[in-house]
This record gives C-alpha cells, sequence and structure tokens, in this order.
C-alpha cells in the first residue's frame, strides 16, 4: 500500500521528480568525476613506465627528463657524451644498456635512434620481451625502421614503405607540416610493426641510433646520446650505478618510480582540494533536497489531509514522504554514480590519446561511493522536519 502511494505520487508530480533527480546526479558526478580520471592517469602512467628500471640523461629536472625520454612528451634539453654510454655499457653489473637519441620526427611521431637491445626490454628478467613484432623484423641496417603500433595506425606506414624524417620534436601532425625541408638524402625503409603495448611508445619510431649520428653529421668524435636506459642484473646493481652517475657531473641517473610518486604526490593535494568542492557541491545538492522536500510538504497539506479524512494512520503518512525522499535520493545518486563513471571513462579515454597511451577504465573505490551515497542520509535527515509536520497536522484544517 504505502508503496503504490510512493510510486503514484512521484508519476504524478514527474517534471518536479525529474528536476530532483537531474540536480542529485548531477551534484553526485561531479564529485566523482576527477577523482576518477586521476586515479586511471595514475594507474596508466605507473603501467606506462614499469618497463624502464633506471634512466640516465643530462643534468637537469628529473621530471622533465622523464617526460621527454620515457613518455615522449617533451622535446630533450641536452645531450650527453657518447662515453658515458660506453661506458655504463662495459659495466659488468650492466643486463642490458640501451642508448636513445632524440631530434627527428615524422608527421608529428617521434624517431628514437637505438640499438637492438631495446626488443630485449622486458618488465621482469623472465618475462617475454616488452616490444613484440607484429609483423617484420627488426632492423639491421642503417636507414631502418620498426613503428610503433599507433604511429603504423596514423601514418599508414606498412611492411616495405619509405620515408623522409623532419627535424625536431614535433607534438602534432600539424607542426610537423609547417616544418623546414627534409633534412636528410636517403629515406628510411619500414621493416617491421610493433605489437601495441597500450604505452607512449606505441607513438614512436624505431631507427638505428647510426642512422641518427649520420643525419646529424656526428662523426666518430662527435657521437651524442639523449638518454640512456639502463637495466641491472640485480636490484642493488641498479641503485649503485644511480648513485655513481648522480655523483658526475655531465649526468644524472632517475629512477622512474621516484619521479612518478613525486607527480603523484602533487596529483593526491589537487584531488583533496577538489575533494573539498566536491563536499561543498554535495552539501548544495542536500540544500537542494530539503528545499524540494520541505516545498512538497507545503504542497501536499491537502493531500496528507484527505488521506487522514480518509483513515489513513498517521504513521502511514509520515511513511509516504520518508520513502518518497529515500526513493528519489536514492535513484539520483545511483544515476549520478553512473553518470560520473561515464564522463570520467570519456575523460580517460579523450586524454589518454592525447598523452599517447592508454589510461585503464576507471574503478568506483569504497570511499568513492561512501562519499556519493552520504547524501542518502542527509536526504532523509531533510525529510523528517516536514514528515513530522504533517503526521501531527489535523486533517480539519484542509477540508
Amino acid at each position: 500500500m504505502t508503496l503504490w502511494i510512493v510510486v503514484r505520487n512521484l508519476r504524478v508530480r514527474a517534471f518536479s521528480t525529474f528536476l530532483t533527480l537531474l540536480g542529485i546526479a548531477l551534484a553526485t558526478a561531479m564529485a566523482l568525476v576527477v577523482p576518477l580520471v586521476l586515479q586511471s592517469l595514475e594507474r596508466g602512467a605507473a603501467n606506462a613506465a614499469q618497463v624502464f628500471d633506471l634512466l640516465i640523461a643530462a643534468k637537469g629536472s628529473p621530471t622533465q627528463a622523464v617526460l621527454s625520454s620515457l613518455y615522449l612528451l617533451q622535446p630533450p634539453i641536452a645531450n650527453l657524451p657518447y662515453a658515458t654510454y660506453e661506458r655504463l655499457a662495459r659495466d659488468p653489473r650492466a643486463r642490458r644498456v640501451v642508448p636513445l637519441a632524440f631530434g627527428d620526427s615524422y608527421r608529428g611521431f617521434p624517431l628514437i635512434g637505438t640499438s637492438t637491445q631495446v626488443f630485449e626490454l622486458r618488465l621482469t628478467p623472465t618475462d617475454p620481451p616488452y616490444f613484440r613484432l607484429k609483423q617484420g623484423r627488426p632492423f639491421l641496417h642503417t636507414y631502418e625502421a620498426v613503428l610503433g603500433a599507433r604511429a603504423a595506425r596514423e601514418t599508414g606506414l606498412k611492411v616495405g614503405a619509405e620515408f623522409l624524417s623532419d627535424h625536431g620534436f614535433f607534438a602534432s601532425q600539424a607542426e610537423a607540416a609547417s616544418a623546414l625541408a627534409h633534412h636528410q638524402e636517403e629515406k628510411y625503409r619500414v621493416v617491421g610493426i610493433l605489437e601495441p603495448t597500450g604505452g607512449p611508445w606505441d607513438r614512436a619510431i624505431l631507427v638505428p641510433i647510426e642512422a641518427y649520428w649520420e643525419v646529424h653529421g656526428e662523426g666518430e668524435g662527435k657521437r651524442e646520446v639523449t638518454a640512456v636506459l639502463f637495466t641491472g642484473r640485480r636490484l642493488s646493481d641498479v641503485y649503485q650505478v644511480a648513485q655513481e652517475v648522480n655523483r658526475s657531473p655531465e649526468a644524472q641517473a632517475v629512477l622512474p618510480g621516484q619521479v612518478f610518486a613525486q607527480l603523484r604526490e602533487a596529483m593526491l593535494q589537487g584531488q583533496s582540494a577538489y575533494g573539498a568542492l566536491s563536499l561543498l557541491v554535495l552539501f548544495l545538492a542536500a540544500l537542494l533536497i530539503w528545499q524540494g522536500i520541505y516545498a512538497q510538504g507545503l504542497e501536499r497539506r491537502r493531500h496528507n489531509a484527505l488521506l487522514r479524512a480518509l483513515g489513513a494512520p498517521r504513521g502511514l503518512v509520515f511513511s509516504v514522504l520518508l520513502w518518497e525522499t529515500t526513493l528519489e535520493v536514492g535513484l539520483g545518486i545511483l544515476l549520478g554514480v553512473l553518470l560520473g563513471w561515464g564522463l570520467a571513462a570519456a575523460g580517460s579515454g579523450a586524454l589518454g590519446e592525447r598523452l599517447g597511451f592508454y589510461l585503464p577504465p576507471p574503478k568506483l573505490s569504497l570511499d568513492l561511493l561512501a562519499r556519493a551515497f552520504a547524501l542518502l542520509p542527509l536526504g532523509i535527515l531533510a525529510a523528517l522536519p516536514p514528515a513530522f509536520q504533517a503526521m501531527r497536522e489535523s486533517p480539519l484544517e484542509y477540508l
């Protein structure tokens, strides 16, 4: 009986019910979107860098070194002497030492001069190679190229295709289109295409580092590298090499995990500020609920009086108003959670496309759900005063 009356009342004032549900859903979604997107960004960024143990780059900002050499988001600032790479390559503690050279691009996708050891990088020593070929083979000769999955897809280059690189670490195809003329005479030939990794190097075009030196006129005595990826035989080797490199005047050793932890702290500070704002939004939503319930209580005095005159007990009048509020707020919160997750998923996808690496779908944690469903008891509390008032009022005043 009570449920039938509640549903009927909500249907009779359908427009008012819709506005209440919309207000609650929007407030709930706003409280969830940014934390969910930041969580996806955190997980995606951590996954994208986990294959790189130690990055060695020129002295400067560790964050900039990671963003340029690992995430391919910024141009590098300076190069290292080739002797630095040679010294690391001869180190008995090294399992793999991979040189990196940046400076050229093709239609906005960065060319990375490197060695074939890049195809041996693994998440753990027992895992299969991180960069696996989908088609073709690794490069063997100077002007051969292996394309990341996204670079191949968006440039349309196939195995056997040839292209000329552009000078400069361009961030977009539009910038590349307005670049200077091609600065090399011999074309690169595509010999392989990599499987998708979901990481930023899906945008990369891997070429032999000898081609980079030749294109830029770097002879035996002038050779440089932009960065070096170092993998130690043991974890202790990585930390020992990092300490030794950081004592040198020309290079710095960067542990990507430490840099990411610092970035995470900055993100958490921003998330805390947004959390305070979202609580304010939820509080305003609670006020909206209270105002709507109070206004509905005033409008329905005659309806409540009619129920009482027909013999409805006080408890029925009280429970009808309370259940209406619970149902409205509960449905509004559920719609808001679905809307917030959907917006966060779309936002994560768009942000991942812009950054160049995959962001996993957002996950609804218990603390975020608790924050959203905090509106439910607030709505019920807001319904108590008009419910008690409707229960106490005499039907004779309104009939």
